[in-house]
């Protein structure tokens, strides 16, 4: 439990899980105790533990070893969970499995909580169907037997990450369980659950890489992607084609850029922190105020009140040939970053932030290779043109949802964009 979480929300999550017909409940508050509101929620099955030590993995550590049973299930205390779920964790840890972990989705309250749904930003990236390349903290199952060191305190964020690729190493596989109800992410309607989450998500893969060895977890080329961005000339941002309304379709793209944009932001700050060299110079408040400021304008100019568990989504449009322009408000959007946030390093190579390129570059060619057969397949009518298929589809061949969905809308609006700058560089004259 965190001290930042809105107690309602940590109430309802709590409910949830101590209300199911078996086990026990551990809660574990951590960090000092000043000005945290007492939680009104009770029950014989929850044991409130107290952690004086902040931080999501000495609380996850303490939970293991003041658990009594032999299987211990994670979830987040802005989660709420089913007897499904824990029963099916349970059920497959008492089998074959030794690690576990679902999906997780996100509440959709509006255009933020839907793109972060939408983009499955909580499911994990798959192995194959079966196994997960990691397990995430807000759905995870484990045998005692085989925490051993634990989740590492030395991290801010992506903990879990390591913990479970630390498994991994030792020849345990996350299992992926997807037939079950997944947790409901109960994350705000509110530009900090991009700006705020993603910036300190950011400095998670700048960790793993730098502390962990975990080279496949670096962002090459990370400055010159940055300073691309401040420049508003990234070369094929996601645009969000198969959506048919124009308004949430603008929503999302430019969401998912101030996410991306974040995620860089915290990336190359912790990077910086880590190699002793400034790389970033971040005026947090100017750029939250940015952010908001844009946020603003984007739901005053993109106004829509349908239902967001309905978005009117159809892979056929990928199909269709038409002009396509650059998310709204992006260039307000790369001057935000521009302003509050500049390179202080050149924008260029560089031999510590690119080690790994050549191990990432191998990754999104594969990405590439895979969407190439789905977007064949649904052309051919080989595939139902279903996100959901689509997804079963990624993940199969070991591609996360995001990066496979922006590889393929790449690939398949690749043809109109070649045609617009041939026409702009001709002056209006096509051959």
């Amino acid at each position: 439990m965190r001290r930042d979480t809105v107690p309602t929300v940590v109430e309802r999550a709590v409910a949830s899980v101590a209300r199911m017909p078996a086990g026990e409940v551990i809660l574990v508050p951590n960090g000092p105790v000043e000005g945290r509101r007492r939680l009104d929620f009770r029950s014989p099955r929850l044991r409130i533990i107290e952690s004086q030590v902040p931080g999501t993995a000495p609380a996850r550590n303490l939970g293991v070893r003041e658990a009594r049973n032999d299987i211990v299930l994670f979830t987040d205390d802005d989660c709420l969970v089913s007897a499904e779920w824990t029963e099916a964790l349970t059920r497959r840890l008492g089998g074959a499995d030794r690690l576990a972990t679902t999906p997780v989705n996100v509440r959709r309250l509006g255009p933020i909580t839907a793109l972060l749904d939408y983009q499955r930003i909580f499911h994990v990236r798959g192995v194959d169907a079966a196994v997960a390349n990691s397990a995430i903290g807000a759905s995870m199952g484990i045998r005692r037997s085989e925490v051993a060191g634990g989740f590492p305190v030395d991290m801010t964020a992506g903990e879990d990450v390591e913990f479970s690729a630390g498994l991994r190493d030792a020849g345990i596989e996350p299992a992926f369980v997807s037939d079950v109800p997944a947790p409901i992410h109960l994350l705000p309607e509110a530009i900090e659950t991009i700006t705020v989450r993603f910036t300190r998500y950011g400095a998670s893969p700048a960790a793993l890489f730098l502390q962990k060895g975990r080279p496949e977890c670096s962002i090459p080329h990370a400055t010159s992607l940055y300073d691309s961005f401040c420049r508003n000339e990234l070369e094929a941002p996601r645009r969000f084609e198969e959506i048919a309304d124009r308004a949430p379709r603008e929503l999302f793209a430019a969401f998912d850029l101030i996410l991306t944009g974040c995620i860089l932001t915290g990336y190359l700050e912790e990077m910086g922190k880590l190699l002793g060299r400034e790389i970033i110079r971040i005026d947090h408040r100017g750029l939250e105020s940015g952010w908001r400021r844009i946020d603003e304008a984007l739901r005053t100019a993109f106004p829509w009140s349908e239902d967001w568990d309905r978005l009117p989504t159809d892979l056929r449009r990928w199909h269709v040939p038409r002009e396509t322009s650059e998310p709204e408000f992006a260039a307000e959007i790369g001057g935000n970053l521009a302003r509050h946030a500049p390179l202080v390093a050149g924008a260029g190579p560089d031999p510590e932030l690119d080690l790994a390129a050549d191990q990432v570059k191998r990754r999104a060619d594969h990405a590439w290779a895979v969407a190439n057969v789905i977007l064949a397949d649904l052309r051919e009518g080989r595939l139902e043109p279903e996100i959901d298929a689509v997804d079963a589809r990624l993940r199969a061949g070991g591609v996360a949802f995001r990066e496979g969905m922006e590889t393929m809308e790449t690939i398949a609006m690749g043809p109109v964009a070649r045609l617009r700058h041939q026409i702009a560089a001709t002056g209006g004259r096509t051959s």
